[in-house]
């Protein structure tokens, strides 16, 4: 017969179970290794550029005018720095972007 301070509990197991699915559930490679590239479907949809100086103002309005041009990943409320004007964003799941990049994501830090 066991004990109960042998055995594992549901809450235990499962929060175990949770961590290793999450942990495995992206490629070692893309948890914030490597870059997003501006062909991706996500980058384009958000009309993401490493080079912010780049953006269609006409098609992006948000990062048109003086208040627009200040709008750099860098300055974002979703970027990570990485200290090598790379940073992860939480939109492209922590995957770097350029810190003097820019998409319709953009939120003020």
């Amino acid at each position: 017969m066991m004990k109960n301070s042998d055995t594992i509990s549901r809450r235990t197991l499962l929060t175990a179970a949770g961590a290793i699915i999450a942990t495995s559930a992206f490629p070692r490679s893309t948890v914030a290794a490597d870059k997003v590239s501006e062909d991706e479907a996500t980058a384009v949809a958000l009309g993401y550029l490493h080079d912010a100086t780049q953006v269609d103002t006409n098609k992006w309005p948000k990062r048109a005018g003086a208040e627009g041009a200040k709008q750099l990943c860098n300055n974002c409320a979703l970027y990570v720095d990485q200290g090598d004007g790379w940073g992860g964003c939480s939109i492209f799941q922590n995957r770097l972007v350029a810190g003097e990049g820019w998409c319709n994501a953009w939120v003020a830090a």
